[in-house]
């Protein structure tokens, strides 16, 4: 007597179902995503001078590259309005 064959048993699951391996794959990839944001942040922490117009200052290099990264964003939103805008007028 060997044991019950529940292969073709609906209700049986082997390993993980697919929301499992969903969540197990998101909850990896944000864990990479922080230990890689970490790391950025660890290794631009140091003091550079940033010159601007009429003086100069040490700030941290993070913070350099975080607002850099601001300035070009509402810049790049600015300019597709202005663009759009413009773009807009012509066909009028």
């Amino acid at each position: 007597m060997g044991a019950p064959d529940h292969s073709g048993d609906p209700e049986r699951h082997e390993g993980l179902d697919e929301e499992q391996v969903r969540r197990i794959a998101l909850v990896g990839g944000l864990l990479l995503v922080v230990i890689l944001a970490l790391v950025f942040i660890v290794e631009n922490s140091r003091q550079v001078p940033v010159s601007f117009v009429f003086f100069t200052a040490d700030i941290s290099l993070i913070w350099v590259i975080v607002l850099s990264m601001a300035v070009g964003g509402v810049l790049g939103v600015v300019v597709r309005r202005l663009v759009r805008r413009r773009i807009l007028h012509r066909e009028d």
